[in-house]
């Protein structure tokens, strides 16, 4: 996973909890209590994944409500800040997820080492779009956290589910 979830997570966790948190979330997971968290640098995801149940042991948040949290600040606050120029083209959440698979590719391009998940897409109806999950990773636990904080950047409303690696969007 690239250094730039973690980065965000760091912001998140010392905005919400404090710099005291995030350093005990850092020590707990086996990082430097002072790390520099650099946004090219390459993590497993499985430290990542510590580093969230450590920062949710220390930090008085339940896992999937960090999780929620992680995906609400992805979306509204960190990505729009650095991937700008994809938020401002879309004019839509739906236009943004439908670009999402577009976006991961050009991002591995320019970014060495990232391995993002790709997504097809399928609509059941007009209003319910299914993104089909594509990655060994195994990380689309995030992704209904992910698009409903894409929904509230873009002041929508919508509904996400999961079932295997598909996610059901319901637009409102």
């Amino acid at each position: 996973m690239k250094g730039t979830i973690v980065k965000c997570i760091e912001e998140l966790a010392i905005r919400d909890f404090g710099q005291e948190k995030w350093k005990a979330a850092l020590k707990g997971a086996g990082f430097k209590e002072h790390a520099y968290i650099a946004t090219t640098a390459d993590f497993a995801d499985g430290e990542v994944m510590k580093l969230l149940e450590s920062l949710s042991e220390t930090g008085p948040i339940a896992l999937p409500d960090l999780i929620e949290a992680f995906g609400d600040y992805w979306s509204t606050t960190y990505a729009p800040g650095i991937y700008g120029v994809y938020f401002e083209k879309a004019k839509s959440a739906k236009d943004l997820l439908l670009n999402l698979d577009h976006i991961h590719t050009a991002m591995t391009r320019s970014m060495k080492g990232a391995a993002p998940p790709h997504f097809q897409y399928e609509w059941e109806n007009p209003k319910v779009l299914l993104m089909h999950y594509d990655s060994p990773r195994g990380m689309v636990a995030f992704m209904p956290a992910l698009i409903r904080g894409v929904a509230k950047y873009y002041k929508e409303k919508v509904t996400v589910s999961t079932n295997g690696n598909s996610v059901r969007v319901q637009f409102s």
